[in-house]
């Protein structure tokens, strides 16, 4: 039988089974003790939890390698978009791999710590939170993540300790802290920076887009 279920499991291509569609599927397969079940299937490394309720297939016989980035969006109830570090390190803007899943919500600030990695989230007004975000298509589906020009600003919008009151200041941030190529926001559509200002109103905004607006 496990076999079976194995097999329902695999027809979900994100690996990302929450509870009540585990239920359904054992339901359907005339189990009684749902919770027995589901902890007999952990107990095999058929699935493993994430969080309460949310779980991933594990099971060799679905070879397709699991996303970070798909579990990042399916963490929260509410929609969020893979963000700052971790997309920088995604478009190659900065040299390190980023091992924590970094993204953005509309709400509470949140930071998950599970076996898959760990993966937290900031808070943005509803206003920032849909400009310059991307659906990125993938053989286990689709997330969403900041295109480079959003991931940049966020970074920089959530910086705190740092003064960045200058082109002079902002150029070191970008090349020493982040160690960005600056030749490499040469390309960037300013029009996103742009907004992402008008509606921040961050000083910090208004001097990168001035200094990616002078390359």
């Amino acid at each position: 039988m496990d076999l079976i279920i194995e097999k329902k499991l695999s027809e979900y291509k994100t690996h990302i089974i929450d509870y009540a569609t585990l239920k359904s599927i054992l339901i359907n397969m005339n189990y009684v003790n749902i919770n027995d079940k589901i902890n007999s299937l952990k107990q095999k490394g058929i699935i493993k939890s994430v969080k309460k309720g949310l779980y991933i297939h594990t099971s060799v016989i679905n070879k397709n390698i699991f996303l970070k980035e798909l579990i990042s969006n399916n963490l929260l109830e509410n929609p969020s978009y893979v963000s700052l570090d971790y997309a920088l390190s995604y478009y190659g803007l900065i040299p390190e791999t980023v091992h924590e899943i970094t993204a953005i919500t509309t709400k509470r600030t949140k930071v998950f710590k599970t076996d898959f990695g760990v993966f937290s989230y900031k808070q943005i007004k509803k206003e920032l939170f849909a400009l310059g975000i991307k659906t990125e298509n993938s053989q286990n589906g689709n997330f969403m993540i900041a295109g480079k020009e959003k991931a940049l600003c966020d970074k920089i919008y959530f910086t705190k300790g740092v003064k960045l009151t200058s082109k002079k200041t902002m150029t070191d941030f970008l090349e020493n802290d982040l160690r960005i190529d600056i030749d490499n926001l040469s390309d960037f559509n300013i029009e996103i920076i742009s907004k992402y200002y008008n509606i921040s109103k961050s000083k910090k905004i208004q001097i990168l887009l001035n200094l990616i607006n002078e390359l």
